[in-house]
């Protein structure tokens, strides 16, 4: 699936990169000229049609497994370390003045070293049954996250770095310009394409990163649309909250995973839980360069004998 990760450094100037999960892979005009258009109660069932098509032919197709993968997506320690180099250390995009360009731009290791404290924010248009699943959902992920990363992650009302958003596109509107009075590197009159998704965008994650420590993330700010069915919901779940770890690319090379253009997995993979279990490795350290840190992760492949 395409994304749109941004690493927001906390200073006047804005190194932005973004992960997003969208039906077109060609990213670069979506925001060129694009401006926020009024939602209606019929505009929104329109979407939730829409995206309701979408899912059925991908799972027709074969597509957003749940599976984890199986005998027909065989890896080995090689598969994991070319995956992992390629999803840690580039970027899928860039943004240029409210636009997305693709990047081949080499950056340093980034995660966490805080606690990861999540709140989540759920729009009107969201039922009170479906906002129950969707906090399930994030609460089962945590688990899952906390257990690959051996990282604090839990959801908070104190002391929150991470917002999980789902509404429609007026109420993330809404939602991040609340959020922003707090947390200004995700105001929407800086970074305006937070609140103006066209229909291809399904889900948008950003992470910010101190500029006074090399490539540590600081903040997350994840979006999700209210009118996306189930499957695809739970694939932006989990796509966008696991990346927003610090994995900050797609690659054809990580199989079987969530972190790949092609939409074949909907969850988070065994594959996946090793990635993120290399990238919180304590040899690893933020602000590495994929040179810096080609020997270490090599070790600490050959060394993913014990279960997670």
């Amino acid at each position: 699936m395409s994304k749109l990760t941004k690493k927001i450094p906390q200073a006047l100037a804005l190194f932005i990169l973004v992960f997003l999960n969208a039906c077109s892979k060609e990213t670069g005009s979506f925001f060129t000229g694009y401006k926020n258009q009024q939602l209606t109660k019929s505009s929104e069932n329109s979407l939730k049609s829409y995206y309701s098509r979408i899912e059925k032919k991908k799972l027709s197709m074969g597509l957003l497994r749940q599976d984890g993968g199986g005998l027909d997506t065989p890896f080995d320690e090689d598969d994991i370390v070319a995956a992992f180099e390629k999803l840690a250390f580039y970027n899928e995009y860039k943004v240029g003045q409210n636009q997305l360009l693709p990047s081949s731009e080499q950056v340093s290791l980034g995660k966490w070293q805080s606690n990861i404290n999540i709140s989540a924010k759920f729009g009107s248009s969201v039922s009170t049954e479906q906002k129950d699943r969707d906090l399930k959902e994030i609460d089962d992920l945590i688990l899952v996250l906390s257990r690959a990363s051996k990282h604090k992650i839990k959801r908070s009302k104190q002391d929150v770095n991470m917002y999980i958003i789902v509404g429609n596109q007026r109420e993330i509107a809404d939602l991040v310009g609340q959020i922003s009075v707090q947390m200004s590197e995700f105001d929407p009159e800086r970074t305006p394409i937070i609140t103006q998704l066209p229909k291809e965008i399904h889900c948008l994650a950003m992470t910010s990163v101190s500029s006074k420590v090399s490539s540590r993330i600081e903040s997350a700010l994840v979006l999700i649309r209210s009118e996306l069915p189930e499957v695809m919901r739970k694939a932006c779940f989990h796509e966008e909250i696991a990346q927003s770890l610090g994995l900050t690319n797609d690659s054809h090379l990580a199989r079987p995973s969530i972190f790949n253009d092609d939409d074949e997995f909907a969850t988070l993979t065994k594959f996946d839980e090793l990635l993120i279990r290399i990238l919180y490795d304590d040899r690893l350290k933020t602000g590495m360069s994929r040179l810096e840190a080609s020997e270490l992760v090599h070790q600490i492949v050959n060394g993913l004998d014990k279960p997670l």
